[in-house]
């Protein structure tokens, strides 16, 4: 089991805080960058479902520091990823409608024109991408076609969001992969999950095709995405200045023009906290710990909308109800070998000691 790594910059809200604070948790997770040589390529995946700012998205700051800190050491870095079917609706006729790369500039994380962000539909159906399956993929009968941009990479740095999500319950790190599939293989886990009705709706106008295999291994298939890159991902790091504490993925749950139904709470954890490991399923648990934690100050009214709105999914509640030890996308990810829980690691003791306690507590499982 290998640490996660806390720190709690002074200023959340000042870029040059949060700059400050991934640059040092990237060191400290990753033995100074001990695996990267001159000329590799680093592929980073931050979370963009939609072009909604952060915490719906990645912070920005997160991957402009992890950028320029990886070609400080003489990194070749690709940011990459394809936003979700209600946004980007990509079949094997090509794209319908939707561009992640024009997503990724609304949400400000990029700039028009920098050359280091791809939009993994751009590589074309065929050729952009490949199937993957191993003897750990077993949940999914055929394996998954996900982007070649993982066979290039010599390495893969996870940049998710802390952030609820009205069908999986939670969005992290595992489920920040589900960016790297195609978009049939993505028709495919989601046909074994709740609202697939959403699904179905957003995939109107295109070949695509679903097929419920009754397995129900809905979370099971979003853990083991992480197969496919476990050899090559050497970091999952967020950013949570911000939380998404209800609903998710994106800003509203259901889009009219520029605003919407469902819009999502945001908490600020006290003083902010960036965290990272070198292992997956440990800072998992933390983010599942933060995400408790920034759950408990929910204002009434927002509770009750929550309720209301997603009480027919059960899969929401069983992850927001269960001990973080129990979470069922953790325990699978332990049962194929992904990581284990860390213990946690105050850099410089930035982090304030009754909230550190609150997430240690929690990620023991000693706490609702």
């Amino acid at each position: 089991m290998k640490p996660v790594y806390l720190y709690s910059p002074p200023s959340p809200a000042d870029d040059a805080a949060v700059d400050n604070a991934v640059r040092r948790i990237i060191l400290e997770a990753t033995g100074d960058l001990s695996w990267l040589a001159a000329g590799d390529t680093v592929l980073l995946k931050p979370a963009l479902n939609s072009g909604d700012p952060f915490p719906s998205t990645t912070h920005p700051g997160a991957v402009r520091a992890a950028a320029d800190l990886l070609a400080e050491r003489g990194a070749r870095v690709v940011i990459g990823d394809q936003s979700g079917i209600e946004h980007l609706l990509h079949h094997p006729g090509g794209v319908i409608r939707g561009s992640t790369m024009a997503n990724f500039i609304r949400s400000g994380i990029a700039a028009p024109g920098d050359p280091r962000f791809t939009a993994f539909e751009d590589g074309g159906w065929d050729s952009g991408f490949f199937r993957y399956r191993s003897r750990r993929t077993r949940s999914w009968k055929d394996g998954f076609f996900i982007t070649n941009r993982v066979k290039e990479a010599d390495h893969i740095i996870s940049l998710p969001r802390v952030s609820t999500h009205s069908m999986a319950g939670a969005t992290l790190g595992f489920k920040n992969m589900v960016g790297l599939l195609r978009e049939d293989s993505r028709m495919e886990f989601h046909a074994n999950g709740p609202m697939n009705a959403f699904i179905l709706r957003s995939a109107t106008g295109s070949s695509l095709e679903q097929h419920d295999d009754g397995s129900g291994k809905f979370l099971e298939k979003i853990v083991e995405i992480s197969d496919a890159v476990r050899e090559k991902l050497r970091l999952t790091l967020f950013v949570a200045t911000a939380v998404q504490a209800t609903f998710g993925p994106d800003r509203y749950g259901i889009r009219i023009g520029p605003s919407g139904l469902g819009r999502a709470h945001i908490v600020r954890p006290p003083r902010g906290l960036v965290f990272g490991s070198a292992d997956p399923v440990a800072a998992e648990t933390v983010a599942l710990a933060v995400l408790r934690d920034a759950r408990r100050s929910l204002p009434v009214t927002a509770r009750a909308l929550e309720r209301i709105a997603l009480t027919g999914n059960p899969l929401y509640w069983r992850v927001h109800l269960l001990p973080v030890p129990e979470n069922p996308a953790l325990r699978h990810a332990m049962a194929i070998g992904l990581g284990g829980i860390g213990d946690a690691r105050n850099v410089d003791g930035t982090v304030p000691e009754e909230y550190l306690q609150r997430l240690t507590t929690l990620v023991a499982g000693n706490a609702a």
